[in-house]
């Protein structure tokens, strides 16, 4: 595969196109790996000039696939100190997409704060200080104001200004919010460290592959929506979201309530799927109980989530912040969940990451759990640049360290996901294996018909769902599709064979995941981090109740869980 590649030099404030082949046909993570793998000194530190930044979609982006259109965002990690990807939902990957680029890559620093427009023909330096300091909805309001609807958004809110580890990178979604967030590992604050507050990028034109349908396209089409919408599990999640989780997790005993000391919250029903479901569907105005993040999609997993009055609190609001915000603070209050997620949508945060880090400030008694109003003085904080909400917007490994706390969830610098690995073995055991730290969208087994409790068939399970899930992140395909079309990958490799003329056989994902993983694995261990990290000690220790479940997988029996992983295969 050839990809076309805009390199932009921020020092310089200069640009070039670059073709470079690929042994894959793949973008997303694939492309944001290989180019950290090849391009960023494994030692680098994250937010030195060294480090980039790389933007990439998938190679069915901008094709109306549904689902298919997520944006890759790759760098060094603050929080990991490896390789990382984080992806989100929006238009930038179809917006990137119709301008012909798989892929971006922002080095060096800026001079000064810049908003980048990047064009068919041409990049745009723009001066950025009238947007220093503020939120992302009011960035996209005025961008918008001055640009047109027409233009998606990547930016960073006051967090990544200010270079704060829980920091994330925000996308417009279709309805312009920039509320899609790729969250994880902190590369928010390394598009701040370049001094890079916003992107623009034009989303109205026709991408070149669309002008020229083929039958063969259609057909691929047709089948792969065919599977989507007789899915019964995406029924659920286009009436409920993504909180219909919550009730199957606490359930299970690994719902995180109050710094993960239980596994079931007493209040769950509270902000639960239906509780949610319920509060939209009494409230009206402008709550929504589905809605797409990307123009194409299917699922429809979003939502709305209104006021009293009617009006729009956030939208969305899922699962892992209403487990984090929620059960993990012991508050059952969803207007305050939603006023929150807000909050953090707009500073540029992780709500994963936030929310573990004040569990660990309640933990140290600068907050107190069920009360809501004490987390809430925290997160106000963070936008007046007071210590308490820096901490917080450091994220759950720096507060611990900090505030001296020793109970904080969190493997190889991350927080812990909102399934606690002595409930969710599978889940866990991908936390402690994946190059991308404790990070349940590298491996999410919680949906497997399998008993979660003990430990028997659980590394060939997330084994298998790390590869399948990185081959979708590489594709730039929603993991929540899995679910349809995880049994049918002819189905998926089908729509690349017609895209692009080629003639892949349905292994060919597995290969791809197998690749993606081999990348980010030999870049950590050239960083110097261990192949398999081990649980906080807590977690080791204490036996997580109702169901007083242990974990009992013992690092010995991790030392060889890669072996199996085989690179290769054919060249499209």
């Amino acid at each position: 595969m050839k990809a076309k590649i805009l390199r932009v030099n921020l020092t310089k404030k200069c640009w070039q196109e670059e073709k470079i082949s690929l042994s894959k046909m793949a973008g997303g993570r694939y492309l944001t790996s290989y180019l950290i793998s090849r391009e960023v000194p494994p030692h680098t530190r994250p937010f030195s000039e060294q480090n980039k930044i790389i933007l990439a979609c998938g190679p069915l982006a901008g094709q109306g696939i549904s689902s298919a259109s997520r944006l890759s965002v790759g760098s060094k990690s603050p929080l990991t100190g490896g390789i990382k990807e984080a992806n989100a939902g929006g238009t930038a990957g179809d917006a990137l997409a119709r301008l012909g680029w798989n892929a971006v890559i922002l080095e060096g620093r800026s001079p000064e704060w810049v908003i980048l427009v990047l064009e068919e023909q041409e990049v745009k330096f723009l001066p950025a200080e009238r947007y220093l300091g503020l939120g992302n909805y009011k960035t996209a309001e005025l961008l918008h104001q001055e640009w047109g609807k027409d233009y998606s958004l990547i930016l960073i809110g006051p967090a990544g200004e200010k270079k704060l580890w829980a920091s994330g990178v925000a996308v417009t979604d279709p309805c312009g919010r920039p509320s899609r967030m790729a969250a994880r590992g902190g590369l928010g604050a390394v598009m701040g460290s370049k001094r890079v507050k916003g992107i623009l990028l034009p989303y109205g034109q026709v991408s070149p592959s669309l002008r020229e349908k083929r039958w063969s396209l259609i057909e691929a089409k047709k089948e792969f929506h065919h599977l989507i919408l007789k899915s019964e599990r995406i029924k659920i999640l286009a009436k409920y979201g993504t909180a219909e989780t919550l009730g199957l997790v606490n359930t299970l005993g690994a719902l995180p309530t109050r710094n993960f000391r239980q596994g079931q919250f007493e209040l769950a029903h509270l902000i639960n799927g239906e509780a949610l479901f319920n509060l939209i569907k009494e409230r009206q105005g402008a709550g929504k109980h589905t809605e797409k993040c990307m123009a194409a999609c299917l699922i429809r997993c979003s939502n709305v989530v209104p006021a009293p009055d009617g009006t729009e609190i956030v939208a969305p609001l899922e699962y892992e912040t209403l487990g984090l915000m929620g059960a993990n603070l012991g508050v059952s209050d969803l207007d305050s969940i939603a006023r929150w997620n807000y909050y953090l949508n707009d500073l540029g945060l992780d709500t994963i990451e936030v929310g573990a880090a004040l569990g660990v400030m309640a933990e140290a008694g600068l907050a107190t759990f069920g009360q809501p109003l004490s987390f809430e003085k925290i997160i106000l904080e963070i936008y007046k640049d007071g210590l308490l909400g820096r901490l917080a917007g450091m994220g759950a490994s720096f507060c611990g360290l900090a505030l001296g706390t020793e109970r904080v969830p969190a493997i190889k610098g991350q927080a812990i996901s909102a399934y606690d690995p002595r409930g969710v073995k599978g889940t866990g055991l991908t936390y402690l294996t994946s190059p991308m730290g404790a990070d349940h969208t590298a491996g999410l087994t919680v949906f497997a018909p399998v008993d979660h409790h003990t430990k028997e068939g659980q590394k060939e399970l997330s084994f298998r769902t790390q590869i399948i899930r990185a081959a979708y992140d590489a594709l730039g395909l929603c993991v929540f599709l899995l679910s349809a079309t995880g049994q049918h990958p002819d189905k998926v490799v089908n729509l690349l064979n017609a895209c692009y003329d080629l003639e892949l056989k349905p292994h060919y994902l597995e290969e791809l995941g197998a690749e993606v993983i081999s990348i980010e694995k030999a870049y950590n261990t050239a960083a110097g981090l261990p192949e398999v990290e081990e649980l906080p000690e807590f977690m080791k220790e204490e036996p997580l109740d109702p169901y007083h479940l242990s974990w009992d997988i013992p690092p010995e029996e991790l030392a060889c869980f890669w072996e199996n992983l085989k690179v290769g295969g054919r060249k499209p």
